[in-house]
């Protein structure tokens, strides 16, 4: 049996100085690939912001579409300002015995690592119902039919994110329509990156993005990547995520309950790898492998 010399092991294994050169260039492109803001970070806290009714009883059909907000909420890094208009209330009073209250509410909320802009309809009753007869279904035909623009408006304030400048980084995301949604019912939808109250170009020379034309093109869900080059000073990001409906909101389609209008989600806030770093190491690791002396066993 041959015996391998001391001198004759140093030929099957690269130098510390070759170990740390190697070293170097795989960490090139990890800390590119290094993910700055997931979804269960991204998207807290869990709030929401939906207009209250009117705590009377409302004989008449009341519609505001004006938009409303609760006020921020804060998490971590993350400030959200959810703002959401469109609520049409009306209510019945049978006889003195019995009443019922019906409400159709657009909502915007924050919730299970999801953003979600949608509408729901609530149906309150007391007294003796036996004596409402058709009274609910009257209601609802009435609040569901209303000509009502409903609107959604949610701001995320990360910060401390630390930028480089002159890096390309990317902002991704999916969105797409809760089911039996004709988005041709939606006016508008859009997503901007803003630096301060600047909105930030894309690498495509695009400052708000339409996701509604996206939407329409019937893929579901549209993954969404916004590429930016980070400018100086870039520590803290404004995401803004925006959409309305035309006044004909019924054509959204028909709603029972809790209707999911659009959802947002796997979000991802990262530098792009830059194509040549995988190019480098492997460079490197050749470079280290002919460098190596053939061994003498």
């Amino acid at each position: 049996m041959k015996t391998i010399h001391q001198t004759s092991m140093k030929c099957l294994f690269p130098t510390m100085n070759q170990l740390l050169f190697a070293l170097f260039m795989s960490m090139i492109g990890v800390t590119h690939a290094q993910t700055l803001l997931s979804s269960n970070e991204f998207f807290n806290p869990d709030f929401e912001a939906r207009r209250p009714g009117s705590g009377t009883l409302l004989l008449t059909l009341d519609i505001n579409t004006t938009l409303y907000s609760p006020g921020s909420s804060s998490q971590g890094d993350m400030t959200w300002n959810h703002r959401a208009g469109g609520l049409v209330q009306i209510g019945a009073d049978v006889l003195g015995l019995a009443t019922a209250d019906v409400q159709l509410a657009a909502y915007t909320r924050t919730q299970n690592d999801t953003l979600v802009f949608g509408r729901e309809l609530v149906t309150t009753t007391g007294g003796l119902l036996g004596v409402l007869g058709s009274t609910v279904t009257d209601l609802t035909d009435q609040v569901v039919g209303a000509s009502a623009i409903n609107s959604w408006s949610s701001t995320a304030i990360a910060s401390n994110q630390n930028l480089t400048e002159g890096i390309l980084y990317s902002a991704s995301f999916t969105v797409q329509a809760g089911s039996g949604i004709d988005v041709d019912a939606l006016s508008y939808a859009n997503f901007t990156l803003l630096n301060g109250a600047v909105p930030v170009q894309s690498t495509g020379a695009v400052e708000t993005l339409d996701l509604l034309s996206l939407l329409q093109l019937g893929s579901d869900p549209v993954s969404i990547n916004f590429e930016f080059i980070a400018p100086a000073g870039f520590n803290e990001l404004t995401f803004q995520f925006d959409a309305a409906t035309i006044a004909d909101v019924n054509l959204l389609g028909s709603i029972s309950g809790n209707q999911t209008v659009l959802e947002f989600s796997n979000f991802s806030l990262a530098p792009v790898p830059e194509p040549g770093s995988l190019v480098l190491f492997s460079t490197g690791m050749l470079l280290i492998l002919r460098r190596r002396r053939p061994c003498q066993i």
